[in-house]
């Protein structure tokens, strides 16, 4: 299947899922919790883009050989639904996708929560936790897998800058270790009206 067909269907399928939030209360009590949670960011969120922009491959676990190899510009895009709680916490349901160190299309479709410190009228830091499902073809043989990945943020106002770290995968060298950088801009706020 083509890449950009696998992604589409990918996202089809999430799609078609979010309106079965009255399927949630049939679910563990648990993971009924996080169904509602998603099901409620994605109907009541403000719309968000999501701009990728920079991989960093950190030199100490990659050659320079195969860094030079690889692409650090992560270029692509998304689209996310964002609720912020009255406490300045954020829940986004989202999709990006970019060209991944191997220049191949990358989808993440999933959920991301962050707590900011600050005022909320200046620049905020950001701790949160992103997971979700990542398509690739040169892992799993292009299935879908699950990923929890960590979260740096620099918010003002409806724009936040982004940072994630992807550990080393399988060991050794060559597998991972970088940071990813992107962007995300919340439409439909008090600070765009």
């Amino acid at each position: 299947m083509m890449p950009a067909l696998r992604s589409l269907t990918f996202c089809a399928a999430f799609a078609c899922a979010l309106p079965a939030h009255a399927a949630c209360s049939d679910l563990w009590d648990w993971f009924d919790k996080g169904c509602r949670r998603v099901a409620d960011t994605w109907r009541d969120g403000n719309d968000e883009i999501l701009l990728s922009g920079y991989s960093w491959h950190i030199p100490a676990t990659w050659t320079p050989e195969r860094r030079a190899e690889l692409n650090d510009n992560a270029w692509g895009g998304g689209y996310g639904r964002t609720v912020e709680d009255p406490d300045g916490d954020t829940h986004t349901v989202f999709y990006l996708g970019f060209l991944d160190s191997h220049r191949n299309w990358e989808s993440n479709l999933g959920y991301a929560w962050s707590t900011y410190w600050g005022a909320r009228d200046s620049v905020q830091v950001g701790l949160g936790y992103t997971a979700m499902l990542v398509q690739r073809p040169d892992i799993a043989a292009g299935v879908p897998f699950p990923a929890v990945l960590p979260l740096l943020s620099f918010r003002y106002q409806q724009a936040n800058l982004v940072m994630t770290y992807i550990p080393t995968l399988g060991g050794g060298v060559n597998h991972g270790s970088t940071l990813y950088v992107f962007g995300r801009f919340t439409l439909d706020t008090k600070y765009n009206r």
